[in-house]
């Protein structure tokens, strides 16, 4: 996923990069009869245009990370799906990468330990008494 956003702002910046130093249309190339006098050119890359270019990276930037925020709130809900028949009831987190989970599978309650690698069963919990 982190590559296919990186991907996607180098791209997006030399659309605009080529969009600022694309040339004048074919009807601007008009050749004068004689050079005005005391008429400067400005046809070269100004302190304007590097803003504007720096203005609407930031833009795209902002957007394509907004994307990227909502896909991922988004995102769990499609693979977990609606699926009530594995539940995870509590996480603690013990250290970076390592934590301990309860989780109930149809009725059934255990404790599970994970690391980066791996999960393991703890225990098998007791059942959960109802609340009435």
């Amino acid at each position: 996923m982190k590559n296919i956003s990186i991907l996607i702002i180098i791209s997006l910046f030399l659309i605009c990069t080529a969009a600022v130093f694309a040339g004048p249309a074919e009807q601007d190339l008009v050749i004068p009869d004689s050079p005005a006098s005391g008429a400067a050119s400005s046809t070269g890359f100004g302190l304007w245009d590097f803003f504007r270019t720096l203005l609407v990276l930031a833009l795209i930037i902002g957007a394509v990370y907004g994307v990227l925020h909502l896909v991922r709130k988004v995102q769990p809900k499609f693979i977990q799906g609606d699926d009530r028949k594995i539940k995870v009831e509590s996480t603690k987190v013990l250290a970076p990468g390592r934590m301990v989970q309860i989780i109930e599978v149809e009725g059934r309650r255990f404790l599970v330990g994970t690391a980066d690698h791996s999960v393991q069963l703890l225990a098998e919990l007791e059942k959960k008494e109802m609340k009435e």
